[in-house]
């Protein structure tokens, strides 16, 4: 029988948490063994990869925005400079009122809460392109992860580093213990620990089944839009944003009750009436897709060792915020895996158990 092959940790999932934990840790010297099921959708790899300064009716800064994306600017350059490929981009965004309820939060919130990140452009974009008629405004510091391009890189670069295996692991028949040491024997590796980074697949997990998963299930289309040329990302009640050329994506719905990954004619047609009212040009769906987004109760990330078997992590739970918020949390988690610092109440995985 070959001799079993050791690492550090091992990593399940390599959408946008796994990819940066694996990064993360392999930074600080780690060996990882990265596993992930390659399916063809996942939350991860649709994502439109937004990062939003301001977001929702309320208008309300994005959590902890000032630490967290200074951190992913500077984590994805450096992946962009290893990897010699381009796929995370800062630019602004431009957000058009739908109600002058929106205006009038805006209003009260603008000079107290956000003064630094918006502004008010003349003209606000093409009025021959756009309807704004309600106002609007433009914030900065905004960015964009191209996630498929970024995903597909970094699995390149963990493959060149023969630490990334394609395999459906069952958590429940895979894994055996011995002291300080976590086996798979189906393929003769074994680590120190086994991190599941395998987002709404969590769910099934026999070691999380108490996490307070609510998944939602998000439609994007993407759409040839001829004749635009707007480079921002455009916000009214759903999203625009450009791709390549004269083609766009757009969404996204939120549905919480329909957990699949099938388009629906209703997902189409929420987005395509909802761009409607505010973008005067016609649009051809080009694309049509549908993935389940990893949200938890509380709407915050989730991380931690298991209580009752330390051997067994989670780093989960990003929902539509992974682009800005992974590079920083899987920093953080690596300290808590050193004891170096100990996790929030409220991101603790031992608090959802």
């Amino acid at each position: 029988m070959p001799q079993q092959t050791e690492f550090d940790l091992i990593l399940v999932g390599q959408g946008l948490a796994g990819t940066a934990l694996g990064w993360t840790l392999q930074r600080r010297g780690y060996r990882v063994l990265v596993i992930d099921r390659c399916e063809p959708i996942t939350s991860s790899k649709i994502a439109a990869g937004l990062i939003t300064p301001i977001t929702g009716l309320r208008l309300v800064v994005s959590w902890r925005l000032d630490e967290f994306l200074p951190f992913a600017t500077e984590f994805y350059r450096r992946i962009e400079q290893e990897t010699d490929a381009r796929f995370f981009e800062l630019k602004p965004m431009l957000r058009l009122f739908s109600s002058e309820q929106e205006q009038e939060q805006y209003r009260q919130r603008s000079q107290t809460h956000f003064p630094k990140l918006v502004s008010v452009p003349q003209p606000l974009a093409d009025k021959s392109t756009f309807e704004m008629s309600q106002g609007g405004f433009e914030m900065t510091g905004g960015g964009q992860l191209d996630v498929p391009t970024y995903l597909r890189h970094s699995r390149a670069h963990f493959i060149k580093q023969d630490c990334f295996l394609e395999a459906n692991l069952d958590p429940a028949n895979d894994l055996e213990f011995e002291p300080n040491l976590v086996i798979l024997p189906r393929w003769n590796v074994s680590a120190d620990k086994i991190i599941f980074c395998e987002g709404i697949h969590s769910q099934q997990n026999p070691w999380f089944q108490t996490v307070p998963f609510e998944g939602a299930k998000g439609e994007i289309l993407t759409l040839k839009i001829p004749g635009l040329n707007e480079q921002r990302v455009v916000h009214r009640g759903i999203w625009l944003a450009h791709w390549k050329e004269d083609l766009y994506r757009a969404g996204s719905t939120y549905d919480r009750e329909h957990l699949d990954c099938e388009p629906t004619p209703a997902g189409r047609e929420e987005i395509c009436s909802r761009l409607a009212e505010f973008l005067k040009l016609p649009v051809e769906v080009i694309k049509h897709r549908a993935a389940v987004r990893p949200v938890i109760r509380g709407r915050l990330p989730i991380m931690g060792l298991h209580p009752q078997q330390p051997q067994i992590g989670f780093f989960n739970g990003f929902a539509s915020k992974g682009s800005l918020q992974t590079p920083w949390m899987a920093n953080h988690f690596a300290d808590i895996l050193e004891g170096k610092t100990t996790p929030d109440k409220s991101i603790d995985l031992a608090h959802k158990l």
